[in-house]
């Protein structure tokens, strides 16, 4: 029951075990009533005092941390349990507010003049009310944070970063930064996309205005056009934040995921690295056994993003990069990330057109080919690549342009690939259309010739 002590109302709050977690509640306050009881009778009051012997009780979700200051005097933490008197119990779960004020004070960074607090917590994903509160803790832990008003709005800003070096960056690094972030335009929908987009928002903010509006103009001067179509990541957010912090913290995910025929599996990875292959994410992964195997004794698979189905990870379970993993062993060039097959590696030779020779030998397809000009014109490339899979692939695209010349294996996989695709062609003698359609892609419409 409250007591009045000098003029000021002091309270006990009592916490009650419920469900295995804290339940805090606080007696009402009847502050009116309780001055009416001072006015009356000496012999009414008490009777008063008596029928407020079982005060009305209210229960919070969330415990009181301080005595709010519009009530009167203090309130002190009676626990009627276990715990020792003034022992103050927190609800299971409380540190993630340590985590969700550290992000505040991240989403600050970079900001020298400020970020409405409305717009952090969008990006958060609380409330206005709940980031103040998180910036009012991070004030007294001695973190020097300036919240004011500006045209009706609550701002803050830190102070430290006023302090920070600018960084002076020229026009043309100002135009080579936006040709670089024009290509991540592809990961639409990917926390990669929205991690490049915010280091160009801090960037902007030590520009000036003049500065800003020239970079918004370089927009219209650099185009990235994407040449095999974009892949769609839309609800893939979780997703791809599992396996890049399974990557940045060497944590181990479970997963499901269906392969190229839709069948669905599942099991723990320990995500090793992420590769953007033809506009597309692939992870490079080992698979686990059980969450607590070595990544080491694993065997390396590549997966396409989109095709994972759930992915989470593991707090507890971390593994261990293998020693011998290199990625140059995954990453081939032109022909993306693949494992070799079980006749791998393969000494291959393409020989290409006169008429496309120029195009060949301007590129780099990879890190060993070789090429020899014939006294016809023509190119031949060889290479040693550790599968056959992508090669067959990349040689139809050039139509006639390009004749596989060996492995033998690779010549008759491509010759079955082509007759099977003619078969979806007529000839010029039973349509009467013309020549006929050579399979796979046409080589004049194979680049810019």
């Amino acid at each position: 029951m409250p007591e009045r002590v000098t003029g000021k109302w002091r309270m006990d709050v009592l916490g009650f075990e419920f469900g295995g977690a804290d339940l805090h509640v606080i007696p009402s306050l009847r502050t009116r009533s309780a001055t009416l009881a001072d006015r009356a009778e000496p012999g009414d009051r008490e009777a008063w005092w008596k029928a407020r012997s079982e005060p009305s009780w209210k229960p919070f979700r969330k415990p009181c941390r301080k005595p709010s200051g519009s009530l009167p005097g203090r309130l002190l933490f009676v626990n009627r349990s276990i715990f020792p008197r003034g022992h103050r119990v927190y609800k299971r779960g409380e540190y993630g507010q340590v985590a969700r004020a550290l992000r505040v004070l991240d989403a600050l960074r970079g900001y020298k003049r400020g970020r409405w607090v409305t717009e952090v917590g969008t990006e958060i994903g609380v409330s206005e009310r709940t980031v103040r509160r998180d910036l009012a803790e991070l004030q007294d832990a001695g973190f020097d944070i300036e919240v004011t008003r500006r045209d009706g709005r609550v701002i803050a800003t830190l102070i430290d970063e006023r302090t920070a070096t600018p960084i002076a960056i020229t026009k043309r690094e100002r135009f080579s930064l936006l040709a670089v972030r024009r290509v991540f335009d592809v990961l639409q929908g990917t926390p990669f996309l929205e991690d490049v987009r915010s280091v160009f928002a801090k960037l902007e903010q030590r520009m000036s205005d003049k500065e800003r509006a020239e970079l918004a103009s370089f927009g219209e001067r650099f185009v990235y056009m994407p040449d095999h179509g974009t892949k769609s990541y839309a609800g893939k957010e979780d997703i791809i934040d599992a396996i890049q912090t399974g990557i940045l913290s060497s944590k181990v995910v479970r997963y499901r995921y269906a392969d190229a025929k839709g069948r669905a599996r599942g099991g723990h990875l320990a995500p090793l690295a992420i590769a953007l292959y033809r506009h597309g994410l692939y992870a490079i992964a080992a698979r686990l056994k059980e969450p607590d195997s070595p990544a080491a004794a694993a065997n390396v698979g590549i997966f396409a993003i989109e095709r994972f189905t759930e992915a989470e990870h593991l707090r507890a379970h971390t593994f261990a990069m293998p020693a011998d993993f290199k990625l140059a062993n995954v990453l081939h060039g032109a022909f993306g990330p693949h494992l070799p097959d079980e006749d791998g590696p393969h000494e291959i030779l393409v020989e290409f057109a006169a008429d496309k020779a120029a195009y060949v030998t301007s590129r780099t397809w990879h890190d060993s080919q070789r090429v020899e000009v014939m006294p016809d014109g023509s190119v031949r490339v060889s290479m040693r690549l550790p599968a056959l899979g992508p090669v067959n692939s990349w040689v139809l695209e050039w139509g006639a342009a390009a004749r596989a010349l060996e492995p033998n294996k690779l010549v008759e996989a491509i010759g079955e690939e082509a007759r099977r695709t003619a078969a979806h062609y007529p000839t010029s003698s039973s349509s009467g259309i013309g020549p006929t359609i050579v399979p796979g892609r046409a080589a004049s419409t194979r680049g810019p010739g």
